[in-house]
């Protein structure tokens, strides 16, 4: 058949129903189609089928057409959790009596070290 027969064939005929059917084969095996059912085959039923409409582009709201737009947060910027100064000064606290734990361990009296613990103490219950 030539191709411009076949397109004009094909312009012609009306566009396919939108039917859902459900046919049985002789051994029984079950089949949901939208082709007319096979030789040898029942049609148990058909169902006209309403395709879902075409999304609906969203107009974009106004600050985001002017530019003006705040930024959106994304999954890759975790919210920032609040700075807390009292928390802050403990952990400096600590880390610097560990710091010179580390590096003065053996020359450390216990005096020293005590000292060293109770300015921890006092960064971190104020």
């Amino acid at each position: 058949m030539n191709p411009l027969t076949l397109i004009l064939v094909l312009a012609v005929l009306p566009p396919p129903a939108n039917v859902l059917r459900k046919c049985v084969a002789a051994d029984g095996a079950v089949s949901y189609q939208a082709l007319p059912c096979a030789e040898g085959s029942q049609q148990r039923w058909a169902q006209p089928v309403k395709p879902d409409p075409a999304p609906v582009p969203r107009a974009a709201p106004a600050a985001e057409r002017a530019g003006t737009a705040r930024p959106r947060a994304s999954v890759a910027d975790p919210p920032r959790p609040r700075r807390d100064p009292r928390r802050e000064r403990c952990e400096a606290a600590r880390r610097d009596a560990d710091e010179q734990r580390d590096r003065l361990w053996n020359r450390l009296t216990f005096d020293q070290r005590s000292a060293l613990d109770a300015k921890v103490a006092r960064a971190c219950s104020r």
